[in-house]
Order: structure tokens, then C-alpha cells, then sequence
């Protein structure tokens, strides 16, 4: 299949921004965005567009007859008695009541959702034929970061282990840990030290290292990518 073709190409990457793109076709489409800068700008423009559609959408309250209907669901009205309107009184008092408990174990008993990641810091490592090997973020709100291995390129040989450092405007390199391989990714919480660190970095480094990193904490083998950090 020629996913390059542009309809086919814009189909995919509307349905993956979407989230409609599940299984196997959405871990193709992931691959191919990590190999492929004419994917990765076609699901930028997705994104782009259903970001500006949100700025026309508004808050829609259902209608009365929704509460109603869930009131004579909840409650039996009250037998009539020798006055009808204090009995019909009582009676939506009693559902209000109910539906006021309802609303407040719904508000209990719901997740929290979290607050979405702000990716705010990025570097691109790419190889001598600018084809990217590793996409590492970092979220300076949480101290998150992330580092995804985008190809099988990035795969270590001879015992050996792709360590990844960051470059401070001041002071030596700061290791943080050993890449991914093999199309994979991590996620690490970074101390408040290494993340102060990071905000005055503007390079990270990849070095060569022994299979379970530098034994010396700085970089010993030969230092094989480098990519600025790029603050967004």
C-alpha cells in the first residue's frame, strides 16, 4: 500500500488525529511518522484544524424535559392526599433533593483528569544523513521526560549503550540515562537539580558507553550525535 498517495495519506492522518486509527494500522501510521517529515506535517495540519474548530464550539445545556425524565425515574410521585398541590410540592422537593445527591456523587466518584503534557522542550538527534534516530521532549511544568527511538537505526552494537547527556551553559555534561532502542520509548521524572539544569542547556549530547552507561558519570566513549535544544 502507497501511503504517500495524498487522499489516502490526509484519510490517515485525519483518523489518527481523531483517534479513530486503532490497532495495528495506527502502530503502522506511528512508524511512518517517525520516518517520515511529509506524515509528520500532514498530522500537524490535522492537528491545527481541529484545534481552530474548537475556538467556535460553546457549552450546550440539555434540555428541561432531560432533569424530568431523570426525576420520575429516581422517584415515585407521593399518593394525593386531601391537598394536592402541597403533595405535588413535596414531591419535587424530594426529587430536586435526589437529583442534588446524584449531581454531587457524579462530582465525588468522577476522575480527575490530568492536566495534558506541555511539551515546551525538544531535540531532534538525527544521523550524518539527517535521518532522525531519537525525538526527546520534556515537560518543565512536571519534570517529565520522554524519548522515543524512531527507527531501528537506533540500535547499540558490540555490548555496547547509547547514553544521553545534556550540555549546561556552565559545568560539565549531566547524564540523562540511557537511550531507548529499536523504536521504543521511556518516560523519567527528573530531579528539581537536573531539571534547573536543563532549562540552561542548549545542547544535548549521545556518547558511546560500556552496556550499562558511563562508569564515571561523565562521557567516556566518543560522542556520536548532538542536537540543539529547541525551546517551543
Amino acid at each position: 500500500m502507497n501511503y504517500m498517495k495524498p487522499e489516502l495519506l490526509d484519510a490517515l492522518a485525519g483518523e489518527y488525529v481523531l483517534g479513530t486509527l486503532t490497532g495495528k494500522a495506527r502502530q503502522r501510521f506511528e512508524r511512518l511518522i517517525g520516518d517520515s517529515f511529509q506524515v509528520r506535517q500532514r498530522v500537524w495540519q490535522w492537528e491545527q484544524k481541529l484545534v481552530g474548530l474548537m475556538e467556535y464550539s460553546s457549552a450546550v445545556l440539555p434540555p428541561d424535559e432531560v432533569w424530568q425524565r431523570i426525576a420520575a425515574r429516581t422517584f415515585k410521585p407521593a399518593a394525593r392526599t386531601t391537598t394536592p398541590a402541597i403533595g405535588l410540592w413535596r414531591w419535587w422537593t424530594a426529587a430536586a433533593s435526589a437529583v442534588a445527591v446524584v449531581l454531587a456523587i457524579m462530582l465525588v466518584t468522577q476522575p480527575e483528569v490530568p492536566t495534558p503534557a506541555q511539551w515546551n522542550n525538544m531535540a531532534l538527534l538525527s544521523d550524518a544523513n539527517s535521518q532522525p534516530v531519537w525525538l526527546v521532549t520534556a515537560d518543565t511544568q512536571s519534570g517529565t521526560l520522554r524519548v522515543k527511538a524512531l527507527n531501528d537505526q537506533a540500535t547499540a552494537v558490540d555490548n555496547k549503550a547509547f547514553e544521553l547527556w545534556m550540555l549546561p551553559s556552565q559545568g560539565s555534561p549531566k547524564s540523562l540515562g540511557l537511550l531507548p532502542v529499536a523504536q521504543r520509548e521511556f518516560k523519567t521524572l527528573l530531579s528539581p537539580q537536573l531539571l534547573t539544569l536543563l532549562q540552561q542547556s542548549a545542547k544535548l549530547a549521545v556518547s558511546l558507553e560500556p552496556a550499562g552507561g558511563s562508569p564515571t558519570g561523565s562521557p567516556t566513549g566518543p560522542v556520536v550525535f548532538t542536537a540543539p535544544i529547541v525551546k517551543i
